[in-house]
């Protein structure tokens, strides 16, 4: 059966309100079970329908994706134009932070990392610029083994916020001579309790 553009969006809908509404395995967003039911979700489309378009939900051709593409080719168009969205339609106060960010996920991807120290050990990996106050991602990058430095990548996703005067807060595990020499900076160290963290003030001005 064909999808129409209202199932679509249906379709779509539901996945950001599982965002907001966490349950522990997919189904029980459809379960009758008084304790964790969620009628919402089977009155807006069938848990069958839902996982018929999930199951068949692409977002390329494999005929049209060339060899040794970058990993992540399939949703790259999707990824661009939500990077481009979030910088165009809002735009930050001062004081934003630079930090890393995990995707949970056990299953099968070539680029899955894995940190023992973090409590989401498996995932993807993606860094990002956010507002400090919000937490409104404005920039991100997805790690898929592209064989970008760290110091780069930084640059990448900090870069739409250079020569505004914007105030980035980060550990000190992103910042490096390079970065200093590549931008007129302004650097104060702070010690952030209880954690006993060093926090980095980052004033960037491109030179």
């Amino acid at each position: 059966m064909d999808i129409t553009l209202p199932e679509m969006k249906k379709f779509l809908g539901l996945i950001v309100l599982m965002g907001q509404v966490g349950k522990g395995r997919l189904h029980d967003y459809w379960s009758t079970e008084p304790s964790i039911e969620t009628p919402f979700f089977s009155k807006v489309m069938s848990r069958s329908r839902f996982m018929q378009i999930l199951q068949s939900w692409h977002f390329g051709n494999n005929e049209d994706i060339p060899t040794n593409s970058n990993r992540l080719v399939k949703v790259q168009l999707v990824i661009n134009y939500f990077k481009n969205r979030f910088i165009d339609v809002y735009k930050p106060c001062q004081q934003l932070s630079l930090d890393e960010c995990i995707i949970p996920w056990r299953g099968r991807l070539s680029f899955r990392t894995y940190n023992p120290a973090k409590i989401v050990k498996y995932g993807i990996l993606v860094r990002a610029v956010c507002e400090a106050h919000t937490g409104y991602i404005c920039n991100f990058k997805v790690y898929a083994c592209q064989g970008m430095k760290l110091e780069n990548t930084i640059l990448k996703v900090i870069d739409p916020y250079t020569n505004i005067w914007h105030h980035i807060y980060q550990d000190n595990y992103y910042i490096t001579v390079s970065i200093w020499l590549k931008f007129s900076c302004k650097i104060k160290y702070g010690y952030v309790e209880p954690f006993g963290k060093i926090e980095v003030f980052l004033n960037i001005s491109k030179k």
